[in-house]
């Protein structure tokens, strides 16, 4: 079993070399999204759009951005060990512990990342809106979390599409990441098809529980165009998206094993 002081141990070395990530990306994103809005505001005459328009634009460019950044900072982290092989060979822990920790301390690092910049956002429409502290906070629980969520489904995903270029990196060479890129975004692509067909829907739209009813606990917007929109949760759907996303990992994380003790 994956004891609690390992685990705290493998957290700690990934703090101590890519937290430097989470402080760059935090200053870079407040300087983009607070620092130039006021800076135009005090400098650049004629420019007509209020400074929290801008900066509320700004703000949700930011956290796109930093879903990417969060991807980056996982790569540099595979890169780094992968570099120096004898850490996975050497260690007490499996490759699959090893690979979890990171992706842990990337979505822990993001989830951070989107709480600020989600309240920056918040704060800026807040004249928008119509709530109280408790639906202010459920909206932002809720939209850090689904935002968690995609971001550890991506994750997974890439870790599979890493382990398919090692491999074809010993066969073709540099190569490879042509091969990698095509195969991502034609799976991603055949994916989104299959999500939309009705094959897809017979087989997981099932257990259908509504939550409109959250609704009632959300900031109510002025302007009814702005109002936020809960759709139906599917049981089946989401246990067998889980799944699905759990043996990816496992079948990533045995794959990558196998490139890294060839």
């Amino acid at each position: 079993m994956f004891e609690l002081k390992n685990f705290a141990g493998l957290f700690k070395k990934e703090w101590v070399l890519f937290r430097a990530w989470l402080f760059v990306g935090i200053f870079a994103g407040i300087m983009l999204s607070l620092v130039i809005p006021y800076l135009v505001e005090r400098f650049v005459d004629g420019f007509t759009l209020p400074k929290n328009q801008l900066s509320f634009a700004l703000t949700m460019m930011v956290i796109v951005l930093g879903g990417f950044f969060s991807v980056l900072q996982f790569l540099a982290s595979m890169r780094h060990d992968l570099k120096i092989k004898e850490i996975w060979l050497h260690s007490t822990s499996s490759i699959s512990q090893l690979v979890g920790v990171k992706v842990i301390f990337s979505l822990i690092g993001y989830a951070i990342y989107n709480l600020i910049f989600i309240i920056i956002a918040m704060y800026n429409v807040k004249d928008e809106f119509v709530a109280n502290f408790g639906q202010i906070l459920l909206a932002l629980i809720l939209t850090v979390g689904l935002s968690v969520i995609l971001q550890w489904m991506m994750l997974v995903i890439l870790l599979l599409f890493l382990a398919f270029y090692l491999q074809m990196k010993h066969f073709i060479g540099r190569f490879s990441i042509v091969i990698m890129m095509g195969a991502f975004f034609f799976s991603m692509n055949l994916w989104y098809k299959f999500t939309e067909s009705q094959l897809y829907a017979n087989i997981f739209r099932h257990i259908e529980i509504p939550l409109d009813w959250l609704e009632h606990y959300l900031p109510k917007a002025k302007v009814l165009t702005m109002d936020f929109n809960i759709s139906t949760l599917y049981v089946v759907e989401e246990v067998g998206t889980i799944i699905l996303i759990a043996i990816l990992f496992i079948v990533a994380t045995k794959w990558l094993e196998k490139v890294v003790l060839r």
